[in-house]
């Protein structure tokens, strides 16, 4: 009799020492330990709330451990938050700890939140938001163990467009201001676009047409315009508020059309003597360039300068600011430049140009 309670109560014993058993690869005996998260560098750059993109407090993750050895299955996942101090991570409320093995994993981080599908390898991300994510591998220990994850990076592109008037035109404008500007050959929005372990947003092949869209920049409140100002410089700056986020892309064609209304200052100060004094316009610019690419991650500034006789087109890329302390990083910016000769004003300018 006492032979059997020994075996009993060593049964106990072995089923408490398994703790939780989640889904994992079975090493160590089917053993499985806690595993905690924070971000690198969180304690000295959240409380603050440092950078335009920096987390605070409530913003919910989704953390999910995968197999780093084909397929990359996933093994286990969670919700997690910014605590209220907004300098660390915690579990969401009703969410278990996640325990896996002993054994290598690459911990996905991402934000918003996702849903995962098709057996934990996709996510979804809408047109417009600013998805952020990293991947961290490290080793799951014997022991309850905390990881440190990478800064998240920016998994979309941003686009920017300034447009004025150059010095030697501004006698002869009374008021310039864009009304919108429509840009083709953009990635469209798609049910599990978001692609893990990677933590990449999916670039279709240009050859799909059902994947790309027209995107408008456009409404009363979607660029600041400045006025003529002293001469020395451009004029009636129109500048967008908010950069317009984009899914990343491959080289392909991309169109925009910049439409802006224009009234005269006097018709004896236009190239070509006709209108009259207050006369109002619309001219539109028909920018084609051939072989521009959006890299994730990466910010692209459009200015447009309108000259006497001519529309100068320059394109700016550079890093997109980081999550971790608000800076830019990288080498710096890189600018292309293409300028376009017109004898005059006219209601519809066409430039095309390759990057």
């Amino acid at each position: 009799m006492k032979g059997l309670f020994y075996i009993g109560l060593m049964l106990l014993l072995l089923l408490a020492g398994c703790d939780k058993v989640d889904a994992g690869r079975g090493e160590d005996d089917g053993r499985v330990y806690p595993v905690s998260f924070t971000l690198a560098g969180f304690m000295e750059t959240r409380a603050d709330g440092d950078g335009e993109n920096a987390l605070k407090a409530g913003d919910t993750l989704m953390i999910a451990a995968y197999d780093p050895n084909p397929p990359r299955a996933l093994v286990a996942a969670g919700q997690y938050k910014v605590n209220s101090s907004a300098n660390g991570l915690e579990l969401v409320s009703g969410q278990d700890s996640m325990y896996l093995p002993v054994g290598t994993y690459d911990f996905c981080a991402m934000t918003p939140k996702q849903t995962l599908t098709g057996n934990g390898n996709y996510g979804t991300v809408g047109q417009g938001v600013d998805a952020l994510g990293s991947v961290t591998q490290a080793q799951m220990g014997a022991t309850s163990t905390p990881v440190v994850l990478k800064d998240l990076d920016h998994l979309a592109s941003q686009i920017s467009f300034i447009v004025q008037v150059v010095p030697q035109k501004l006698d002869s404008v009374a008021s310039f201001a864009v009304q919108t500007i429509e840009i083709g050959g953009m990635v469209a929005s798609k049910e599990n676009n978001y692609l893990l372990p990677d933590n990449l947003l999916e670039i279709p092949e240009t050859g799909a047409a059902d994947r790309f869209e027209t995107l408008t920049i456009g409404g009363t409140d979607a660029f600041t315009t400045g006025d003529k100002g002293t001469g020395a410089g451009p004029g009636f700056i129109n500048t967008q508020k908010t950069p317009l986020i984009v899914f990343p892309k491959a080289a392909s064609t991309f169109n925009a059309v910049i439409e802006v209304k224009i009234k005269k200052a006097q018709a004896a100060a236009l190239d070509t003597g006709s209108g009259t004094e207050g006369e109002e316009e619309t001219i539109n610019l028909n920018a084609k360039i051939n072989r521009l690419a959006f890299e994730p991650g990466k910010r692209y500034k459009f200015e447009v300068n309108y000259g006497w006789d001519y529309v100068r087109f320059d394109i700016t890329t550079a890093d997109w600011t980081t999550v971790k302390d608000g800076s830019q990083v990288g080498d710096g910016e890189q600018t292309v430049s293409h300028e376009i000769k017109i004898g005059q004003w006219d209601d519809d300018i066409n430039l095309d140009m390759t990057i």
